[in-house]
This record gives structure tokens, sequence and C-alpha cells, in this order.
């Protein structure tokens, strides 16, 4: 008896993509048929274009191996986190510098972005 093949590997890895073409085509086809407008035919079509190119991308991009996919996805939360912590710091340093500057309040900060009362020369 032969080990089972998977599905994966009967289609060379181009099912999602083949699927959303042909789903895309199908649908394209029914909006002729139904006489829809060109703009719906011809958005349907991009979107169509958009999703399997974006799907043969995503299997292109993101590797098979449940190890690879797991490193791939640390890396993600890791960069994720650093990108929080530097927005934490940056906000920080905001409030610092405003509090540096001092002595002005937010009424007068707004009349001197405006003009103010100052007269002109």
């Amino acid at each position: 008896m032969s080990a089972p093949v998977s599905q994966q590997s009967r289609f060379g890895g181009i099912r999602p993509a083949a699927v959303s073409v042909v789903s895309g085509g199908a649908v394209v086809t029914a909006l002729t048929m139904a006489n829809a407008p060109w703009q719906a035919v011809v958005v349907t079509v991009c979107a169509t274009l958009v999703v399997s190119l974006v799907l043969g991308l995503a299997k292109i991009v993101i590797p098979e191996e449940s190890e690879h996919k797991l490193n791939l996805l640390l890396a993600y939360f890791r960069y994720l986190e650093r990108r929080a912590k530097q927005r934490e710091r940056r906000a920080e340093l905001r409030k610092r510098r405003r509090r540096q500057r001092g002595g002005l309040y937010p009424q007068e900060q707004r009349d001197r972005a405006t003009g103010g009362d100052g007269a002109l020369p």
C-alpha cells in the first residue's frame, strides 16, 4: 500500500491562486450574462487579479516548513514589539520637550499659531 499523496503536492502549490482566478472568471461571466455595467465587470476583473497575485506572493514568501513559519511569526511579533516601544519612547520624548518649553498654555500656543493679539509692524 502506498502512502497517501497530500493535496498540496498534487497541485504544485498554485491551488489558491488558480481557485481565485477560476472563481473570478465565473463571477465575470455571470456579470456579463446579467448585462452588468462595464465598470462592475472591470472592478471584478481587477479584484480577481489582485487577489490571485496576493495569494501567489504569499505562497512564495511564506515558507512551507512549520519551523520556518514559526520563526517568521516570532520575528514579526518581535518587530511589532520594537515598534510599539519606539512609539512609547517618542511619546515620552514629546512630553518631556513640552514640559521643558514650559510657560506656554495651550490657549497661548493657539494664539501664537493664528497670529494672536499682537500688532503688526
